[in-house]
């Protein structure tokens, strides 16, 4: 769901703005780069958290696939 929910709001942003998202250990933050990635949009930053990780995304220009 973690991927499913940022591509809704990636999806309403406009090219080159970035969106937060944070993840939990284990499958999500093995699993929302390589879609966010595979989409095109390109992963800024990862940074540990007590609880997870945050995960800054730039959405792509239009049309843009990796």
């Amino acid at each position: 769901m973690n991927w499913v929910k940022a591509r809704l709001v990636l999806e309403e942003m406009e090219p080159g703005q970035r969106l937060e998202v944070m993840l939990d250990e284990g499958d999500p933050i093995r699993s929302v780069p390589k879609n966010v990635k595979a989409e095109g949009h390109r992963v800024m930053a990862v940074t540990p958290l007590e609880d997870g990780f945050l995960l800054l995304i730039e959405r792509a220009a239009d049309g843009v696939r990796a």
